[in-house]
This record gives structure tokens, sequence and C-alpha cells, in this order.
């Protein structure tokens, strides 16, 4: 197998192509590329398609997002690069080899799958380096102990080659790599048993996180009820599957909201105030606004749900939040103020000190006096624009 020598760039419709089915099944039927859609419509398809035309039918196997990408645009005609296959196995292996360093990035799933293909090719050539070592071996006067072992040995480095070889084809670690086989060999065992709600939360989780997808698969107890959770439309994500059995609650954050005040049971640390402001909620954790009774501070404390001691409270802040808004609109084009007014949101309550501060700018003194700076401003800058005027007509 090898490709044309000399090859012929041709240009054919895009009606004239089919795409292998390979690339489907690695890469999905419609993928979205954007920075590639955009550069084809401004500069056209700069890299041909490569295309097998052995069973008289033009298949692509390489360049299927392209080839998308021209239908879309309604292009009359793309650049394609025929080569050579003599069979089947032979087209595979070239979708395989074409698509190694693909653009675009790959998920976790599609690399493993194309992992999957490497360990079918890699394997029994290791086998067969092995049966010829042997056999070298068995025409040589070492003794039976030696050649046991040698033998061992060498079917150990042959084995580990392979792994690292595939690993290295897919530029992950060897570690990652044992992991992974692990849930794209769970997606596979769940596609066959048409668990397709679970296929596609166990798919995202794996190419969110390679780590994250192998401990819920090793932790059976959780991974089979939570299977069970999305086959059965309960929930939409393994974090909302492992948060339901973990927590007996379908979503652990859903009670929170932003702005909400809540007192704990008791203080996150002793210089803490007991009431805290939520002022953020991440994948992660849900984030309080904490008064710092020693220095009467901001303080930022990340807790998990399941840490969440506490008990939500009426508003009590809500006159001055209400003013708060209204001055951060009246002086949206003052940094500083917009600053000060933003931590002020974020805590639980404010003191008499920050009473006076709203005061203070809500005055007609700091009003006044705001207007008078703006107007010094505009005429320095008129001022200024004046002389570079008079110094460009010199």
């Amino acid at each position: 197998m090898s490709l044309v020598q000399n090859p012929a760039i041709v240009y054919i419709s895009p009606a004239e192509l089919v795409v292998h089915p390979k690339l489907i099944e690695i890469y999905g039927e419609n993928e979205e590329r954007p920075a590639l859609e955009k550069s084809i419509s401004e500069k056209g398809i700069l890299e041909s398609l490569k295309v097998s035309a052995r069973t008289g039918v033009n298949v692509v196997l390489a360049g299927k997002c392209r080839l998308q990408i021209a239908h879309k645009l309604l292009i009359s005609s793309v650049k394609v690069e025929f080569v050579e296959s003599d069979s089947p196995e032979e087209d595979l292996k070239l979708v395989l080899d074409f698509n190694l360093h693909r653009e675009g990035g790959k998920t976790h799933y599609q690399k493993f799958h194309e992992g999957q293909y490497w360990e079918s090719v890699l394997r029994p050539q290791a086998k067969e380096r092995q049966r010829q070592s042997a056999r070298r071996l068995n025409q040589s006067n070492d003794s039976n102990l030696n050649h046991s072992v040698t033998e061992s040995k060498s079917q150990l480095g042959k084995g580990k080659r392979v792994i690292q070889e595939v690993s290295e084809n897919l530029n992950i670690s060897v570690g990652s790599y044992h992991k992974g086989k692990k849930v794209f060999e769970l997606i596979s065992q769940l596609r066959e048993l048409e668990k397709f709600k679970a296929v596609v939360a166990l798919e995202m989780e794996f190419n969110r996180s390679i780590d994250a997808a192998y401990k819920f698969v090793c932790n059976q107890d959780i991974c089979y009820q939570v299977i069970d959770l999305l086959e059965a439309d309960e929930i939409g994500s393994i974090g909302d599957g492992i948060a339901w059995m973990l927590n007996g609650e379908r979503n652990p954050f859903r009670r929170f909201q932003l702005d909400q005040v809540y007192q704990f049971k008791k203080r996150l640390r002793p210089e803490l105030e007991i009431v805290g402001r939520v002022i953020g909620i991440t994948n992660e954790f849900v984030v309080f606004g904490l008064r710092n009774l020693v220095n009467m501070s901001l303080e930022i404390v990340n807790l998990r749900p399941r840490q969440i001691d506490a008990e939500l409270q009426d508003e009590p802040s809500a006159s001055q939040r209400k003013r708060i808004f209204h001055l951060m609109q009246k002086f949206s084009d003052v940094f500083p103020v917009q600053v000060s007014l933003a931590e002020l949101l974020k805590l639980p309550n404010l003191t008499d000190k920050e009473e006076v501060l709203l005061r203070m700018y809500e005055s007609d003194v700091f009003e006044k006096t705001w207007e008078d700076y703006k107007t010094q401003m505009k005429a320095m800058e008129v001022s200024t624009n004046r002389k570079k005027d008079k110094i460009c007509a010199a």
C-alpha cells in the first residue's frame, strides 16, 4: 500500500464523494469546526481530501469536516488527492494514519477509538517478533533455564513497547491509557446494550476527565445505580448522579442561588461572622462572602454543598442593596466607586461606617464634586488637543 507516485490533484463535486464509515464512527457525523469553516469561506479548501477509489466509489479517508463544510457553503468542487489501497484493511489503516495528527483537537473518546485500532495492528506484530525471537533461541545453545528467563523478559519488553507506542500515538501517558481503556470498554458495553443515555453521559465525563471517569467506573456500587438513573431519565449527567448517590438529592447545588444569605449553625472560623452571602457558584463550590470581625473586611470562603450546614435567611439589607444598585448605575463611569460598591454587595450586611459611605455617595456634595472634576478634566483635554494642533500646524 502506498500513495500514488506524483499524484494528480483533481477537483470534483462534493456530491461524488462519500465518507468512510470509520471516520463517522470515531469523530461523529457532524462536528463543529468554526475556525476551519471561517478559513474555508475566506480562502477555500487549501489541503486536498485524501480519497480511495478502490471499489469504484470515491471514499474520503481524510477530510470529512472539509467535505461537510463544502456541502454547507455550497462549494461546487473540492480538491482531491487519490491514494492507492488494495483492501478494506488498507483503507482503514490509511484512515487512521491520515488522521493521527488531525487538526482541531480530538476528544478522549476519539483517541481511545483510535487506540483500539492501533493495538489491533501492533499486538500481532509484537507476537510475530516474539515468535521469531523464540525460534532463534531454540536454535541457540542456551540452557532451558536461560531460554525461559530470556523469553519471559522479551515478552514483557514487547508488551510494554506496544502500550508505549499506542500511548505516544494518542499523545497521552501510559497510566492514563490504562485508565482510559477501562472507561472506553464500559462505554462500548453500554452501546451494545443500547443504553444510549448512559453512553452519552459517560462519554461526556470521559472527555472532561479521564481520571474522574475512571474513578466513577471503578466505584461499581455507585456506577451501575447512576447508569440506571440516566436510562430512567431521572438525571442528566454523571456529576448529578454521583451527587444524588452521595447526598440523596439530584443536584446538591440546586438549593443555592446568587445573593442569598445563610446563617451557619456554627462559625466557620472564630473570626468570621456567622452569616454569609452566596456570591458565586462553580462546578465544585458554593462561594460565600463573609465578614472578618477582626478587621471588618470581606473574606471569601469556598464550600462544597455537603459542607454547608446553614439555614437560608430573609434578605437583611434589601433597601441598602437597592440604593447600591442605583449608585452603580449613576456612577457607571467612575471605576473606584464601582469597585467599592461591588464589594459592598458581597457582604451579608453593612456596618454603620459603610452606611455613612453610601450616604456620602448619595449626597449633593459628592455629586457636585464629581461634576466639577469632570468639567476640569474636559477643559484640560480641550487645552491639550489645542496644543497638539498648534504643534502639528508648526
